[in-house]
């Protein structure tokens, strides 16, 4: 099979998969196929409580970075699966070439370059069918986030969109997310407009200026456990600049914690961030 131009080749359904990222780590849990992962790292959040039990059965190579080439090598998977066109790179010490030298498939969840819809989930979901060997687990996984999304546009559905800023880090420049990545998909599926959507990126640097002209009237901020503050110590930050007084989420006190895992990245979580952005923006009676 080919994901993101890479092919993998597999002489059986892979049996022996180590995932890198959490939600590549999620997406395969999800679809009860923990038996086949032989490690898994990185944690941006707190594992889902709906798939920790099977998160615990699986072992953690590490939390906090990527496991080095040669331990994964030693443990002789048939296929990693990363989450981010990066993943694999000489930068994060795992070198594609040398990787599929040593007889390793590659699967990416998000490709390079990709702009992320809630089709491009489903998509993933049904190429990890395949790379398993279970088209009907991805089915039936499929068909659950579908079941959720709905909902989500039935509870929207007719509803004004509220303009939304996502705002993930930034003491002198914010970073906040543009109009290519998936927090600015979930965004509008939960009833929000973003109003940055014209930055031409998934995330990208912009000017407190900028954030009083546009005027947001809820502020999503993205909580994750390398960020240099926590998700309170952030909206703390955003009451207390003076320069943000006026900005109406900050005047209403209008602030939606939501974890990276379901707003960044494509994950069994995002029809539930959906639903959670669409509850604070219009509320059902």
């Amino acid at each position: 099979m080919e994901r993101c131009g890479e092919r993998i080749r597999l002489k059986q359904p892979a049996s022996r998969v180590v995932t890198l990222n959490q939600h590549a780590t999620e997406l395969v849990l999800a679809m009860g196929l923990g038996d086949r992962l032989i490690g898994s790292s990185l944690l941006d959040n707190e594992v889902h409580p709906d798939l920790k039990a099977a998160y615990d059965k699986v072992p953690v190579l590490s939390q906090k970075a990527y496991p080095s080439k040669e331990s994964l090598i030693g443990l002789g998977p048939d296929v990693l699966i990363g989450g981010f066109g990066p993943t694999f790179s000489e930068a994060n010490g795992l070198p594609p070439d040398q990787l599929r030298d040593a007889g390793i498939g590659l699967f990416t969840v998000q490709c390079k370059g990709q702009k992320l819809t809630l089709d491009s989930l489903t998509e993933t979901v049904t190429a990890l069918g395949k790379l398993f060997g279970e088209p009907n687990a991805a089915e039936r996984l499929n068909d659950r986030l579908d079941q959720r999304f709905d909902a989500v546009e039935r509870q929207v559905k007719g509803q004004k969109p509220v303009d939304v800023m996502i705002f993930d880090s930034g003491q002198t420049a914010p970073t906040v997310a543009g109009g290519q990545g998936l927090a600015d998909t979930l965004v509008t599926t939960g009833g929000g407009r973003n109003v940055f959507a014209d930055l031409k990126s998934d995330w990208g640097e912009t000017s407190w200026d900028d954030v009083v002209r546009r005027d947001p009237d809820v502020i999503v901020v993205v909580d994750y456990f390398t960020a240099q503050a926590t998700a309170k110590a952030k909206i703390k930050q955003l009451r207390s600049d003076s320069v943000l007084r006026d900005v109406t989420a900050v005047k209403e006190n209008r602030f939606v914690v939501v974890g990276l895992t379901g707003l960044g990245a494509l994950s069994p979580r995002n029809p539930e961030v959906a639903g959670q952005i669409a509850d604070e923006l219009h509320p059902q009676p």
